[in-house]
């Protein structure tokens, strides 16, 4: 199939879509110090598509964005960008949560010096564009005077101007605060995704990841533990390492018979295949309520509760003898040692594996 680029004919310095650069991991391992950080990768991102990737510290994730960008070499495997491998495979541009910075170049001069390179028409739009995209409000100041927050946005603001086929973010908008975070982040994601570029995006905030991501990659002790949709892989809370990962889940007990679950006398659909007699069911804080007194369900104790804006989320003590998390109305206020009794939203549950 031929690619056909449009042609911007009010000269507004608009970037046209391009066509994103495939990357793919095959078999790719890292040592570091005698120790295998990362083991045997497969991982393929198709063009013009958000990898996420997410895990708890260590996971090996800065390792394999480092092998994308040809910053660390393979001990084993390949990285193949666009089809092309080691010196001959083009460059990746990167922006990391502390991005390094001109020591005297001004905000403006910096990101349209970027933008002439990459041909745009005209650079001054282009610019002015992209520092409103970001929201970086101080475009005549010394990059190296702005906050580390407004460094991060130059980062971003100056590798769009160059018009990237492919990008790697490691973290690159971890130093905002929440709000302008999820508003930057959903700016960002809609640029990419109308310029077409392939982009693996690393990221400590789950949330994040699962919102920015066409598809979501897990990673534990060098390893990939899941990948696929975000909703798919947030269903599967029946893996331990999976959902640890990705938020908190309690543990209940619960007896399986056939394709049902029974807990706290409440009879549920199973999610999955399982084996009958005892298991242990794993719920997430929003499948858990707060019911009557004499409703179906199990008493229990507060242990402690925490507002978190538009919910609360509490943790309970049940009469078996589980700690479980709810999250409920922030306008429902539990006082430790309150008397609740709750129960299980009626969705389809999930077991732990007895494999």
């Amino acid at each position: 199939m031929v690619a056909v680029t449009p042609v911007d004919p009010a000269g507004t310095g608009r970037a046209p879509r391009p066509r994103g650069w495939a990357i793919v991991f095959r078999g790719v391992s890292r040592d570091r110090a005698g120790v295998r950080v990362l083991h045997d990768i497969d991982l393929e991102i198709a063009a013009g598509r958000i990898t996420a990737i997410v895990g708890p510290s260590g996971c090996g994730a800065s390792t394999l964005l480092r092998l994308a960008t040809g910053a660390e070499r393979c001990d084993a495997g390949s990285v193949q960008v666009e089809g092309r491998t080691g010196a001959a495979a083009p460059r990746l541009p990167v922006v990391a949560d502390r991005a390094s910075v001109p020591r005297f170049r001004h905000v403006r001069a910096s990101i349209a010096a970027a933008a002439r390179l990459a041909g745009v028409v005209d650079p001054a739009l282009e610019t002015e564009r992209l520092c409103e995209l970001v929201g970086l409000d101080a475009p005549d100041a010394t990059v190296s005077r702005l906050a580390l927050g407004d460094r991060q946005r130059w980062a971003v603001a100056r590798v769009l101007a160059t018009r990237p086929r492919a990008l790697v973010l490691d973290d690159a908008l971890a130093a905002l605060h929440t709000t302008a975070r999820a508003e930057t982040r959903d700016r960002l994601v809609r640029e990419l995704r109308e310029r077409g570029v392939t982009t693996l995006w690393a990221t400590r905030d789950t949330a994040e990841g699962a919102a920015v991501a066409d598809e979501l990659v897990v990673m534990d002790e060098g390893r990939i533990i899941a990948q696929g949709s975000p909703a798919d892989v947030y269903g599967r809370v029946g893996d331990a390492a999976v959902a640890e990962v990705l938020g908190p889940v309690s543990t209940v007990p619960g007896i399986v018979e056939g394709a049902l679950v029974e807990v706290w006398g409440q009879r549920l659909p199973l999610a999955g295949a399982a084996h009958d007699g005892h298991c242990e069911v794993v719920v997430r804080p929003e499948n858990v309520v707060l019911v009557a007194a004499d409703a179906p369900g199990v008493d229990a104790v507060v242990e402690e509760t925490t507002f978190l804006g538009s919910v609360r989320r509490s943790t309970v003590l049940t009469a078996d003898g589980s700690r479980v998390v709810v999250e409920h109305p922030a306008g429902r206020l539990l006082d430790d040692d309150a008397r609740v009794r709750i129960a299980l939203a009626p969705v389809p549950a999930s077991v732990l594996s007895q494999d």
